[in-house]
């Protein structure tokens, strides 16, 4: 149950979920900081983009073994120039919002 709302509240957009059976209600700002503060920085690369986002420490490893994704940030790649920020779906832990950088 803890990790159901450790992914609610990184990835829900609406004040109300029904996700695998259980029925939450909108989180206080208190535990959304918490969850937020626990935040790992994450990227892929594809071609010439590198896309970073920040993601739960809890199911990070969800997103490294099924999305691909490694430890760090796209600067370390030599990934330094901002292109745009995209939403890409994590299945069933929802939407995430992914910022694409590309190299000078």
């Amino acid at each position: 149950m803890k990790l159901a709302l450790t992914i609610l509240a990184v990835f829900a957009s609406t004040t109300t979920a029904f996700n695998n059976g259980f029925l939450f209600t909108e989180l206080q700002s208190a535990q959304i900081d918490q969850v937020l503060a626990d935040c790992k920085t994450e990227h892929k690369i594809d071609g010439a983009e590198c896309g970073e986002l920040c993601i739960n420490s809890s199911i990070a490893y969800l997103a490294e073994k099924f999305g691909g994704v490694t430890p760090g940030d796209c600067k370390s790649e030599g990934y330094t120039v901002f292109d745009h920020t995209e939403t890409v779906s994590m299945g069933p832990l929802g939407d995430a919002e992914v910022t694409i950088y590309t190299k000078p």
